[in-house]
């Protein structure tokens, strides 16, 4: 799946949509971490670090057990906030 955002509000309510979809999908532990991981953005880089780390360690942890829309979405997220932390050679 190659998407990218248009801006920030959009990938926001692409990870609003993803973790309500876990959430009723029976994955509640992994939507939890990526909203704590997503409370940690604060306008700095650091913030953004914090919610990648987030997002790899529930692709690490949880992710297999996803349907592969799910799958394939939080791994657009991940490059996204990914390009957020490193800007093109991320």
């Amino acid at each position: 799946m190659s998407r990218s955002f248009a801006s920030s509000q959009e990938l926001f309510e692409a990870v609003a949509n993803l973790m309500t979809r876990l959430e009723t999908g029976g994955h509640g532990q992994a939507a939890t971490e990526l909203r704590e991981g997503q409370r940690c953005l604060n306008g700095l880089t650091d913030g953004w670090a914090l919610f990648l780390e987030a997002i790899e360690r529930v692709e690490a942890t949880h992710a297999a057990r996803f349907p592969r829309d799910e799958q394939d979405m939080l791994e657009v997220i991940r490059k996204a906030v990914k390009r957020a932390v490193y800007g093109r050679r991320g």
